[in-house]
């Protein structure tokens, strides 16, 4: 069973047993700060299960999620089963099914629909659910002893992030060695040779970070079955490498580096398929590549596979041109992939030149460490921190040197730096010290004043870039947080001044000020300098004007939508908002035309919006929500509004931010977009005052061009454009018949031509006017014709420029394999391309036909030599 086959065959099992699909959320978490990743299939449901969204969407679910785990990314390529991006198929009940159902149709998947022979196949329950055990014994019908009795460690799951849904667990394994004996699988150790390939878990407990566990809402169920694990059980081969998942992108790898797949580079290949599947995945939900967060899980993983193929002797980037093909692999059940093609591939090619300018050095270092048999903590921290070498990268190299590291050695050189570093700041492109040896005593003056005079605490001296870092005793500039970005402006001198860039918290909460100097120049002496700070204050109006509309969104979403309505994230900037939030279901229309109505006419009636402090027990009291993964102190800030006329309280939440001090200075409101970004959370993006009339009259001057263009009041716009895509839709159907009439009439002529090798018709076609999507008609066609047929379509598609489409019918990709094809005619004309096995596309420099039919042959030729 192929993957693609499996991974269907799943959903549709379950939305045949009343099951909701739900599609994969982001693999980067936009709504969860326990996580950097997704890590489970269940993790965008621990709502569901708290009971944090009412009413249900669903009571029952079925999933394919993406997921990342680097907890065994050493063990990549080493064993059968272990890899770092991966699928999650999974099926949740939430307050709907328990255990029998959950076990019964995990049982029938797999040996029915996968058709999975019953004496390869274990289960594990946890020791103490007798429940899960009489099941498998008494409704499925397994022998007692094919069921395994474990521990916590085995069979007991969760939470994710270390707080929500967990419980009990059930397993099935598969016996990789089943021709030993039965044996039956025990603790971890026994992994290697039985692979779980489904967990069947029974959520009944909600951890709190304490570690305290509460009874669920919504008991059920939450299974996880890895497509990679089922795969390997579904087309019985060795390891997941050798699934139609990995073995494809290996054998892309090989040709790529010049290498055959075997037991001396089989390590490295995979290395290389897994973690730039990873990368791709990663990237493509707009992760770059960096020291921090999300950013420097994808650069540790990049960086093992670019150090790996080191050893390979490559010492060019590489990886970029693999991420093409994990795109093709994955375009159609991931589309966005596609969106991001290139740019993925420009972020990879990019960390590898950055990676292989230290690389070499980094090694020679690493040579000259390991003649001692061990590489120190000090030498391991200089890799990691001189040339940008991953521990994870470091402990791989070792093992192949069959040499340890000193990972206690390293821990403590990088506390060290840590320690340092909390007296540091990191302004986007890296930290620089602030060089005050302890907390700086500063006061922001923002909230009621937008500028001051004050006096400087500290500077630091200019970076490369012209940089500098400072302190102010006395700050007007608010710096980012809580969704509000930072103010920006001016610190005037008396014979200097200072573009203020931005404003962040250091480690230790230090509002430090990014900027560069606009007149006059950096001084030591400038250290207590009388200064005047001044904020931009239109750019400051703008983010307020935003910030308080955040919060009249927020109180008309649970007006309009109802109090399960909860925040759950946001970004203010200047002049436009964004704006998560718990909901079951996407908006309609009318619901956001609703919305907007309201926070327009609490705009308009220029309530009055008051900030001030309070004990958080008197906030607690009034009512007051608090901002998503916000930490609040005895003392909190509230924004509160109010009908001016009843004094009913229509907004108050717990916020630092910056705002108006009346909802009429907000201006216009515009709702732009309402999406959702994983299970029961939403999200709205809108602009405020003048982006709001800017997007308003962008809107109006589209219509009237359009209007102009169409020849149409704009009344009957909607008509004309259905009237129009009506037209369109018939001449595309008369043209893809016309064109399926012509690839026809070619047939006989390219057949006429075929040259036959070894019981094989090799083809060739040059065709004028036709496009892509001909070629692959023309392809079918000749296909439909010939049962042991290869060939060769070109068009003319730029000048001096042919598209080329090169085909082989699956009874012949054993044999012959379009991207090699494809390869050996792009090298005699300066050309490139790839594709799948049976279709490989691309583009040539222009020739004749017969000069392309010659090297189409001797390529053919080369091939069948090396057979």
């Amino acid at each position: 069973m192929k993957s693609a086959d499996l991974r269907e065959a799943f959903l549709e099992f379950f939305t045949d047993r009343d099951h909701t699909r739900v599609s994969s959320a982001p693999l980067v978490p936009k709504a969860d700060p326990t996580i950097l990743f997704n890590v489970a299939g269940m993790v965008q449901f621990k709502p569901l299960w708290a009971g944090m969204v009412e009413p249900l969407p669903y009571k029952r679910a079925t999933s394919v999620q993406k997921c990342l785990r680097l907890e065994d990314i050493d063990l990549v390529g080493t064993d059968a089963t272990h890899d770092t991006f991966f699928e999650m198929l999974g099926n949740f009940s939430f307050g709907d099914y328990q255990k029998e159902d959950a076990i019964r149709w995990a049982w029938e998947f797999v040996t029915g629909v996968m058709a999975l022979p019953k004496e390869r196949l274990w289960v594990s329950v946890h020791q103490e659910d007798e429940e899960a055990a009489e099941i498998w014994r008494d409704v499925v019908g397994l022998p007692r002893k094919r069921v395994v009795y474990l521990g916590d460690e085995d069979n007991f799951w969760g939470p994710a992030g270390g707080k929500g849904a967990c419980g009990p667990s059930s397993e099935i394994f598969w016996d990789l060695e089943w021709k030993k004996g039965d044996a039956g699988p025990g603790p971890a150790e026994d992994e290697a040779r039985y692979t779980e390939i489904w967990n069947l878990v029974f959520p009944q407990f909600d951890q709190q970070e304490d570690g305290s566990r509460k009874p669920l809402k919504y008991r059920g169920v939450d299974t996880g079955a890895g497509l990679e694990r089922m795969a390997l059980a579904a087309q019985n081969v060795e390891t997941i490498f050798h699934t139609d998942l990995f073995y494809p992108l290996m054998q892309a790898a090989a040709d790529t580096l010049g290498v055959k797949i075997s037991a001396d580079t089989w390590e490295y290949l995979a290395i290389s398929a897994d973690h730039v599947r990873a990368a791709t995945f990663v990237i493509g939900e707009g992760v770059r590549p960096s020291n921090k967060e999300q950013g420097y899980v994808i650069r540790r993983v990049l960086r093992r596979a670019i150090g790996a193929l080191y050893l390979l002797g490559i010492r060019k980037p590489l990886l970029y041109r693999l991420s093409g093909d994990v795109t093709e692999q994955m375009r159609r059940v991931y589309p966005e992939l596609e969106k991001r093609r290139e740019q993925v591939a420009l972020m990879i090619k990019g960390e590898e030149e950055r990676f292989l300018k230290t690389l070499e050095e980094g090694m020679r270092l690493f040579t000259d460490a390991a003649k001692a048999g061990e590489i120190s903590g000090p030498d391991a921290f200089k890799l990691h921190d001189t040339h940008g070498f991953p521990i994870d990268l470091t402990k791989w190299l070792a093992r192949h040197k069959d040499v340890k590291v000193d990972m206690e050695g390293f821990e403590k050189a990088m506390e060290g730096q840590r320690e340092k570093s909390r007296r540091s700041v990191t302004i986007d492109q890296g930290t620089m010290a602030t060089g005050t040896g302890g907390t700086i005593k500063d006061e922001f003056k923002g909230y009621d004043h937008n500028s001051t005079d004050t006096n400087i605490l500290y500077i630091n001296p200019p970076d490369k870039e012209g940089k500098v870092l400072l302190a102010l005793e006395k700050s007007p500039f608010y710096a980012e947080a809580g969704g509000q970005v930072a103010d920006t402006g001016k610190i005037i001198g008396e014979d200097f001044e200072i573009e203020v860039l931005g404003v962040e918290y250091n480690n230790s909460g230090d509002r430090i000020t990014l900027g560069e100097f606009i007149k006059g120049k950096y001084s030591k002496d400038l250290k207590g300098a009388k200064v005047h700070a001044v904020v931009d204050i239109s750019r400051r109006m703008e983010i307020e004007r935003a910030h308080t509309a955040t919060h009249l969104l927020h109180a008309a979403l649970r007006k309009i939508l109802g109090e399960h309505v909860k925040q759950e994230g946001s970004l203010v900037e200047p002049g436009r908002l964004r704006f998560d939030f718990y909901h079951p279901s996407p908006m309609s229309p009318e619901e956001i035309r609703l919305v907007e109505k309201q926070v327009y006419e609490w705009v308009i009636s220029d309530l009055e919006a008051k900030a001030g402090e309070m004990s958080r027990k008197e906030a607690e009291k009034l009512g007051a929500l608090a901002f998503f993964a916000e930490k609040y102190g005895d003392v909190v800030r509230v924004l509160q509004i109010r009908e001016s006329d009843t004094g009913e309280l229509i907004s108050a939440e717990l916020c630092g931010g910056t705002h108006l001090d009346r909802t009429g200075k907000i201006g216009l409101f515009k709702i732009t977009s309402e999406t959702g970004v994983a299970a029961g959370i939403r999200r709205i993006e809108a602009c405020v005052g003048e982006k709001a009339f800017g997007e308003i009259g962008r809107i109006s001057d589209t219509l009237t061009e359009l209007s102009e263009s169409l020849n149409v009041v704009q009344d009957k716009l909607l008509k004309r454009v259905e009237e129009l895509k009506f037209k369109l839709s018939t001449i595309e159907k008369e043209r893809d018949q016309l064109a399926q009439k012509f690839v026809n009439s070619q047939v006989n002529d390219i057949l006429s031509r075929a040259q036959k090798i070894d019981g094989v018709e090799f083809v060739t076609a040059k065709i004028k006017g036709i496009t892509r999507n001909d070629m692959r008609l023309l392809a079918d066609s000749l296909k439909s014709k010939r049962k042991f047929i290869v060939g060769v379509i070109t068009s003319p598609e730029k000048e001096e420029r042919l598209a080329i489409l090169v085909f082989v019918p699956d009874s012949l990709v054993n044999r012959y394999n379009a991207p090699d094809l494809l390869k050996g005619i792009a090298m005699n004309f300066k050309g490139s391309g790839g594709g799948r096995a049976s279709m490989a596309e691309g583009w040539i420099s222009e020739t004749s036909l017969e000069k392309l039919t010659s090297v189409f042959i001797e390529v053919v030729k080369s091939i069948m030599g090396n057979e």
